[in-house]
């Protein structure tokens, strides 16, 4: 990689924020995520119940849930990705960057680089940190 090309990418890393937008159950990750440098929104509990606003609002983000199916239907639709946590059976409850279901789901975002892909996607993450990636159509 040359020298130009490091700049570029470090710019283009100053550009914006991931944006997350938390599904009720999982408001207690918000300080964590934060911290690790994600935009994060958390919908008034009214919006929350209901959905089609919920998803209408997420356009261009990520909702973070523990019930994909719940959203994925509708993900190409509203354009948005889901980013599934299921398969994680602990939810960590620190408020800062050494949450362990924080670093599984930053890790697994930088790595599948879901916020540089085009189109709408499921990020899967699974206890161990790995995760599955697929592309909704």
């Amino acid at each position: 990689m040359s020298l130009t090309e490091t700049t570029d990418t470090i710019e283009m890393s100053k550009q914006g924020y991931f944006t997350i937008l938390l599904d009720e159950n999982l408001r207690v990750l918000e300080a964590a995520l934060e911290d690790d440098g994600f935009k994060v929104i958390v919908p008034s509990p009214g919006l929350a119940d209901d959905a089609l606003k919920l998803k209408a609002k997420a356009r261009g983000w990520a909702i973070l849930t523990r019930n994909a199916k719940d959203f994925t239907n509708d993900a190409v639709r509203y354009d948005y990705d889901v980013i599934a946590v299921e398969p994680i059976r602990y939810i960590d409850d620190k408020q800062d960057r050494t949450n362990t279901t924080v670093q599984k789901i930053s890790g697994a975002i930088r790595r599948s680089k879901l916020a540089t892909l085009k189109g709408n996607f499921l990020l899967t993450i699974r206890d161990d940190g790995t995760f599955h990636l697929e592309q909704l159509v």
